[in-house]
């Protein structure tokens, strides 16, 4: 009763501070937009560990938009439909009819859509009630925004006309299955958004809204920083932002405009405020806040609940096969030590009797549960559709991987096996890596080929690993799930260090 009452009093002030705003633009012939929005859902739908799950996100934005029900809108920042095996068994369906139920206004298109095929895509934006944007996604062959995507969308909050223009992050060249980008090109988003922009004015927008999946920072000396500033520095007009891509919390302005983001796997709401002036014809004032869903009433979408109930029982029944026990957790800290991926690269390496296997960091992502591992927790850790090659690859080329994945602040760090390696990350790529030794003690040599092992999206040139494009001699060696499942049968037990020394790291001052 003492916590109901608790929760209450926290709903119940942000209704008051709400309703205090709408009532003052009220009298001053302003009108109040609120632009909530999620970006990097990842196909989040299921609550366990840190994810509150789509049932509360939804309750939580429910209880929101109450408090403007006429002036509200949500949007998602990208990456929304791909990232767990409740989303991918379905080609990210569940989540498209998930967000339908919620009222998503629209949303755009972030590297991962390209998970999936363009004929894949083709049938979430069918199932879509509402434009999946990406005004610098254009055909390869052309200057055509491609199929199916929009480059922007206008809608009608509380008497004012608002243009959501989409962009997507230039990142997605490097970031995307190379296969799945084959019909379409990525264009700077820079050297179209001004045109957009001055477009969507001319058709009588009152309000601009650049809805991006375009990485953000925030520093308390330097404000809103990361990918997106410098397109910002190229563009006038616009009225707010909404970003994605970096998974962090980020609100701020730049140059007087609001940026939101709101981390990821549906942590937290991003909420911009703007008040209109009627008499201006103009925004006279905006804000932006963060809520974190782990510091707000828990709020439970019931419907959403029924409706995701089926499909989660449906996983778990078909996944549920014991692979192994696992004596003790392995971690997977994405920037820093991860023995969940020290340990399927040590697998990899010596199932293929390979002389170094390597794997992109963000390919990896979740921890291995201690006890019982079953398919499902092998399909949390790796959730997208790889397949692993070897391939012989150059010393040379492979000291430039090794530059390229340690200490790189863009891209999730660099797993591998195989090698000893001592770096120091706070110099500049190219100056990092200081000593390479192989398992058998011997030094990496710039001139002798190795035989690495690896997934499709590295040996593609992958989050900018472009020397394993010169890779020879490749071999498709079959998908990676397939093969960890089948090393996970055949350990039976688990029992892993819970720390080695194959990257020792220069710290400060020594």
């Amino acid at each position: 009763m003492i916590r109901l009452k608790k929760c209450s009093l926290i709903w119940l002030t942000l209704l008051l501070l709400l309703i205090a705003t709408a009532v003052n633009a009220a009298e001053k012939n302003f009108v109040e937009i609120d632009i909530y929005s999620v970006n990097d859902f990842h196909g989040h739908l299921r609550a366990e560990a840190a994810d509150p799950g789509i049932a509360v996100l939804s309750g939580v934005i429910n209880e929101l938009m109450k408090q403007n029900p006429v002036g509200s809108l949500l949007l998602g920042g990208g990456d929304m439909f791909s990232g767990t095996i409740d989303a991918n068994e379905y080609q990210g369906l569940p989540v498209v009819t998930a967000m339908n139920k919620m009222g998503f206004s629209a949303n755009t298109a972030g590297n991962h859509i390209f998970d999936y095929p363009l004929d894949v895509i083709k049938r979430q934006a069918a199932a879509a009630n509402f434009p999946i944007l990406g005004a610098n996604i254009v055909e390869a062959a052309g200057d055509r925004v491609a199929e199916p995507f929009k480059p922007y969308i206008m809608l009608q909050r509380n008497g004012l006309t608002i243009g959501i223009l989409g962009l997507t992050t230039v990142e997605t060249k490097e970031k995307a299955s190379q296969f799945n980008l084959q019909k379409v090109k990525i264009l700077p988003p820079e050297q179209i958004a001004q045109v957009y922009v001055d477009e969507l004015r001319r058709q009588g927008a009152q309000i601009i809204v650049l809805l991006t999946h375009i990485g953000s920072r925030q520093g308390e000396k330097h404000g809103i920083t990361g990918e997106i500033v410098p397109i910002l520095q190229k563009i006038h007009g616009v009225d707010a932002v909404v970003t994605g891509h970096s998974h962090l919390c980020v609100s701020g302005t730049y140059e007087d405009i609001p940026v939101i983001q709101a981390g990821c796997y549906g942590e937290a709401v991003g909420r911009i405020n703007l008040l209109y002036s009627m008499a201006a014809q103009k925004v006279v004032s905006a804000n932006s806040r963060v809520y974190k869903l782990s510091e707000l009433p828990r709020v439970q979408d019931n419907a959403m609940e029924r409706f995701l109930e089926p499909i989660f029982k449906n996983i778990d029944s078909k996944y549920n096969e014991i692979l192994a026990v696992n004596s003790q957790v392995l971690t997977n800290d994405r920037n820093g030590e991860s023995r969940v991926g020290d340990f399927f690269m040590d697998v990899l390496k010596n199932g293929f009797k390979a002389d170094v296997a390597l794997y992109n960091g963000g390919a990896i992502r979740d921890t291995l549960p201690s006890g019982r591992v079953t398919v499902r927790d092998l399909l949390k850790i790796f959730p997208f559709d790889s397949t692993i090659y070897t391939a012989e690859v150059k010393g040379s080329d492979l000291r430039q991987v090794l530059e390229h994945g340690i200490g790189n602040p863009d891209i999730s760090r660099l797993r591998f096996s195989g090698l000893q390696i001592s770096a120091d990350i706070r110099r500049e790529e190219g100056q990092r890596i200081s000593s390479v030794t192989l398992s058998d003690g011997s030094t990496l040599a710039d001139e002798k080929y190795y035989k690495v092992i690896s997934n499709d999206f590295m040996f593609s040139g992958g989050d900018g690993f472009y020397s394993l494009q010169n890779a020879r001699h490749l071999r498709d060696c079959g998908k990676d799930k397939t093969f960890f499942a089948f090393a996970l049968r055949s350990l039976k037990m688990v029992d892993y260090p819970a720390h080695d020394e194959r990257l020792q790291i220069k710290k400060q001052g020594v």
